[in-house]
């Protein structure tokens, strides 16, 4: 851009045009609630016409007086009619009103409204002489229709042609400046309203502290805020907008309360701006007393600030009520429906139990049903919500569907949209089409390598892991943390103690990363995974943070895995000193010391899971046939009838007889507790073995059977499913409490981690 001309020539600022120029900008742009039409000898048929019949006076060349343009172009902005305002065009030019520079001017207006600035240019060229209101009212529509880098051309050439900006003209250039980042050229506007001491004025305060705030320069927003003279609701809102825009949301916050003992009502921008920093800081209490005082000041059908808050409610964990604010809402908007998809993922993830998220996930793929069914285009923001869904509800289907949806209306190209759908197919245990779909996205960013890096080592693919990670090095993409637990996670999957030492290695030197939990979490799951306790242990010395429960649990299943009582008596020490509150953890204590007799230590435990509450686990597993919610208990024999339970002993004896499944009895299976409180006895079938035999018997013979279980697998279960899928060549993915097990030909993409359980 050409550097900005200097003001020194323009001589003094003229804060007011010309009184021959009929009327100051504020009359350009101020709407008229209705159109009154002055008398008029000469035109008395023109006194009540309406929008219709003035056209028609019109193409029938009657005369109109002067005065009587300005409400009738007026209409044409109102309903936004570009064929009305070339109408009157002829008819101003045909009655040689086009030398009349008021008339003129407002033309300009009504072209920029109804945005054709190629006919407003072209009438401003035109006109007879130009004045400030007239240079202003073209900047004005260059702004509005997303051109400002013309308006400040425009501006330029104002300034060149020797007319005098007004503090009205200086807002909207600096409006410009702002829509276009130019600071450098805002600052020296701002000097030049410094020069003139017309900085306090309200027009240009408020533009100054939005090219501020959107420059993110906060302190210089707020100082050109508070030179204001007379704030009004603009400025109070712009300088709340500027303190939520650059993170400082409890400043703003602060301002909203001065405003309001200044006596300035908010208005539904000042509102949404607020509610939006609650949203922020999860202030649940200062956002419902926004929410009253909307309701109080008539806002509450507003559909921008009922959106606002009700995606506080959903923030702040309040569903109840920001369901009921959706389900009372006769109109709705896209952002209205994308907010309680998303909710309803939250919901899923607070839920009691895995049904309960199930359900949540219901309704949400119900609302997204009602949003293609009312009109509304789904998206980016809709289609990488319905697919968070469905990864979390391990429904393969419903994600197909989503991802056909993708295709057709062609936001599969965004990469939001891609590494969502990447992230479905992976959680619902399809590595084949999340690697598909990653390889067809036109770009990707770093979340989404990391994604695919996981995905592979989550299915123990562990050298499409690594060679991802080398592809993205290449494609001058960094690495972060996260990737980097994905490296070692498929490192500790396959055992590759060099290269995942090497790995952790290469992310403190060359990256600069410090390891955090998660990656020190990789290495003593590898050591652990290869029987190297010791070695684990060392690992679990070097950090420079306490260990937490899960890291403790890991080597205390070693522990019990291998016989190494010593050393897991040393770590159920130290778990107890934890306290832990998760209750597979305490189960495992607990294991742990009835294997010894240790009944001191067992009264311990129990003594703890009373102090945290912690009941013994419910073994719970459900199956999805045909949109159809299925699920099974150890207890419930009668709910499916004999057949499935015959055939459940069909498969147990074939997986002893041919795959040696004996051994595999001896393993003492978790404890579980029904409803009532009774200990189920030992030989009850775990609720996974009666999901698989139904799904098995009521699904096609190639469909995968897909399974969630609420606790982790126990070490029979898992061999279990490795022989039945070996035995009856099905696929079977089965997503427990700690990971995804996907059972092929015998095998199971944990690399056996259940042999840790």
């Amino acid at each position: 851009m050409a550097s900005f001309p200097s003001f020194a020539s323009t001589g003094t600022l003229k804060l007011e045009p010309d009184s021959t120029k009929h009327s100051t900008v504020s009359l350009l742009t101020r709407k008229s609630p209705s159109i009154s039409y002055p008398k008029s000898q000469t035109s008395t048929p023109s006194e009540s016409l309406n929008f219709q019949e003035s056209l028609s006076v019109i193409t029938d060349g009657s005369k109109i007086e002067t005065s009587c343009y300005v409400p009738l172009l007026q209409e044409c902005i109102e309903r936004t009619s570009f064929s009305g305002a070339q109408n009157f065009h002829s008819h101003i030019i045909k009655t040689g009103t086009h030398q009349d520079v008021f008339v003129m001017t407002f033309l300009v207006n009504v072209y920029a409204k109804c945005g054709s600035m190629e006919n407003a240019q072209k009438v401003f060229n035109k006109l007879p002489r130009r004045n400030v209101v007239a240079w202003t009212t073209l900047m004005t529509g260059y702004v509005h229709n997303d051109q400002s880098d013309v308006a400040i051309s425009v501006f330029q050439e104002m300034l060149e042609f020797g007319s005098f900006p007004t503090n009205y003209t200086l807002g909207i250039a600096l409006n410009a400046c702002s829509a276009i980042n130019s600071v450098e050229l805002g600052k020296q506007i701002h000097g030049y309203s410094i020069k003139y001491h017309i900085d306090h004025d309200t027009s240009v305060g408020n533009s100054l502290c939005s090219l501020y705030s959107k420059c993110a320069n906060l302190d210089s927003a707020i100082k050109a805020f508070l030179k204001i003279g007379e704030k009004n609701v603009v400025s109070w809102t712009a300088v709340i907008c500027a303190c939520g825009d650059n993170s400082k949301a409890l400043k703003g916050l602060r301002f909203f309360t001065e405003m309001l003992a200044d006596n300035v009502e908010p208005n539904e921008f000042t509102l949404t701006s607020v509610l939006s920093m609650c949203c922020t800081m999860l202030s649940l209490s200062f956002g419902v007393q926004v929410h009253c005082l909307s309701i109080k000041l008539g806002y509450e059908p507003n559909l921008r600030i009922r959106n606002s808050i009700m995606y506080l409610y959903l923030r702040c964990g309040r569903f109840g009520e920001a369901l009921r604010l959706f389900n009372g809402m006769e109109d709705m908007s896209l952002v209205t429906m994308n907010s309680i998809i998303a909710g309803y993922g939250e919901m899923m993830e607070l839920a009691k139990d895995d049904l309960s998220a199930y359900c949540n996930g219901t309704e949400a793929l119900n609302v997204f049903s009602k949003l293609n069914n009312s009109g509304f285009q789904p998206d980016i923001y809709s289609f990488s919500s319905i697919l968070t869904v469905c990864s979390k509800m391990f429904a393969l289907e419903q994600g197909e569907q989503v991802h056909a949806q993708t295709l057709k209306t062609g936001h599969l190209s965004d990469m939001i949209v891609g590494t969502a759908l990447v992230n479905m197919y992976n959680k619902c245990g399809s590595i084949e089409r999340a690697s598909k779909a990653f390889r067809e996205m036109s770009a990707r960013t770093l979340i989404s390598w990391t994604s695919m890096i996981a995905a592979f080592a989550q299915n123990g693919q562990t050298q499409q892991a690594l060679q991802l990670f080398e592809d993205m090095r290449l494609m001058g993409v960094r690495p972060n943390q996260v990737t980097f637990v994905g490296v070692l996670s498929a490192c500790a999957h396959a055992g590759m103690v060099n290269e995942a030492l090497g790995y952790f290695e290469t992310m403190q030197k060359d990256f600069k990363i410090k390891p955090v939990m998660d990656h020190y979490s990789c290495l003593i799951d590898m050591f652990v995974r290869l029987g190297l306790l010791n070695e684990a242990f060392v690992v679990i010395k070097k950090m420079d943070f306490p260990p937490n429960e899960y890291i403790w649990s890991l080597l205390l299943a070693g522990c019990k895995r291998d016989g190494n009582t010593e050393l897991g008596f040393y770590v159920a020490e130290k778990l107890l000193e934890l306290k832990p509150k998760n209750t597979e953890t305490c189960l495992l204590l607990l294991n742990m010391y009835k294997s010894a007799d240790r009944w001191e230590d067992v009264s311990k435990v129990q003594e703890l899971m009373k102090e945290k509450r912690l009941k013994k686990l419910m073994d719970w597993s459900w199956i999805s046939i045909h949109d159809k919610v299925y699920s099974f208990k150890p207890n419930e024999r009668q709910a499916y009838g004999a057949e499935m339970y015959d055939y459940l002993d069909e498969l147990l004896d074939k997986a002893k007889s041919l795959v040696g499944y004996q051994s595999l009895e001896s393993f003492e299976l978790l404890e579980v507790e029904e409803e009532e409180g009774k200990t189920l006895p030992s030989n009850v079938q775990h609720s996974e073995k009666l999901a698989v035999a139904f799904g098995l018997l009521n699904m096609p013979n190639a469909a995968p059977i897909r399974i969630i279980k609420n606790i982790s697998m126990c070490r029979g279960c898992h061999n279990f499913m490795k022989a039945i899928s070996s035995l009856n060549a099905r696929e079977i993915i089965i997503r427990d409490s700690k990971r995804l097990h996907k059972f092929v030909n015998g095998q199971c993409s944990c690399g056996d981690y259940g042999g840790l359980l």
